[in-house]
């Protein structure tokens, strides 16, 4: 048999050169099938090393990270919700598979498990610079005016430093207003306004002093004036766009009769309050709802209403080293819609860390924006 040929059963003699041909072709073929009959690969979202601040993308100057991180765990101390800053270079930069910053964002908030998982009302705001862009992700929990709140946030505290190049200042900037805009104890706000002071100043004068007088660089508004905003939105005076007559603002027994069963039943649990107004001249009238965010309450999926209590217990605990499982019931008081399903508890972190993940989740509410 001659060196430069090989004998095949069933296939006659071929040349080496053919055989070598065939070879390439089948080691290729399993190359490109060997992902599909692997599976995909697995997420590698950023870990989550810091409870309060992760600045992967290194945009912080070292004073901002401080102030950020005391800011944040301050908020969290003071009013139970869970806030956490990450920035990363590019989202890209990850094995994700996701395609945009909005998935990712929702899908490592889902990951770390920001926020109460009763409440729902962890807040993540993501930088990207690599990408140019930047999100705040909100928990579940957040009725969806709160995307508006996230976008002024964006729109009018944020973008406006990226574009001058200060991403350290812009960052520091939107968590300074997401703490003032999504506090609990306060009315959300209709158009957030610049309240950042700048640590230079906040060295002699105390923010409030800042605030209040008017001496924080940058035009910095008395934070009263947004809650004389938000007054003036619920309660001046409307005319009605039929007949252009002044209407009337009922009171809250008489507003009932132009309010559903499940409006009444929010309203009656206290998790929203509803304004009627009513023309007298030709019975038109307008609803507006004013969503409670310390009621504890959820929108359920069901009756659409925010009658819907959420409950956590711990199925499997947690480890350093392995996941736990926590069992999530879903109760409308409205529908009697009842949902159980589990989910998965994030690992424990090194207390050296200082993280702590309560294993909320985001449906993908919450705000974008590129510069």
């Amino acid at each position: 048999m001659s060196i430069k040929s090989v004998t095949i059963s069933r296939f006659g003699t071929l040349g080496l050169g053919r055989v070598r041909y065939w070879l390439l072709a089948v080691v290729s073929a399993i190359a490109l099938l060997l992902p599909a009959l692997v599976g995909p690969a697995q997420a590698a979202y950023p870990a989550f090393q810091d409870a309060y601040v992760n600045d992967y993308g290194q945009v912080l100057s070292a004073s901002d990270k401080s102030q950020v991180r005391a800011q944040l765990e301050q908020f969290r101390s003071r009013t139970g919700v869970h806030a956490v800053l990450l920035t990363v270079n590019s989202i890209y930069d990850y094995g994700t598979g996701d395609d945009a910053i909005e998935p990712f964002a929702t899908n490592l908030f889902n990951t770390w498990g920001i926020g109460n998982a009763a409440r729902n009302d962890g807040i993540l705001l993501l930088v990207a610079p690599g990408d140019r862009k930047v999100r705040i992700e909100l928990g579940s929990g957040y009725d969806r005016s709160y995307d508006r709140v996230a976008q002024a946030i964006i729109d009018d505290a944020i973008l406006p430093q990226f574009r001058q190049g200060n991403i350290s200042q812009g960052t520091a900037i939107g968590v300074n207003e997401i703490i003032e805009s999504f506090d609990p104890s306060q009315p959300p706000a209709v158009n957030p306004l610049l309240s950042y002071v700048p640590p230079a100043l906040a060295n002699w004068v105390s923010p409030e002093v800042a605030i209040g007088g008017g001496l924080a660089a940058g035009g910095v508004g008395a934070v009263s004036g947004l809650f004389a905003l938000g007054h003036w939105k619920r309660y001046h005076k409307r005319n009605c766009p039929q007949c252009q007559v002044e209407m009337e603002r009922l009171d809250e027994q008489a507003d009932d009769r132009y309010l559903n069963a499940g409006q009444r039943a929010e309203e009656s649990i206290k998790s929203v309050d509803y304004d009627v107004w009513l023309c007298r001249s030709c019975d038109h009238h307008e609803v507006f709802d004013y969503s409670s965010f310390g009621s504890g309450y959820q929108k359920c999926p069901g009756c659409r209403h925010k009658t819907m209590k959420v409950s956590s217990h711990t199925l499997v605990s947690p480890t350093y080293h392995s996941t736990g499982t926590a069992e999530i019931s879903e109760v409308c008081g409205f529908c009697d819609r009842t949902h159980h399903y589990t989910r998965t508890i994030p690992m424990k972190t090194p207390p050296s860390s200082s993280s702590s993940s309560g294993g909320g989740h985001s449906s993908g509410g919450g705000a974008s924006g590129s510069w």
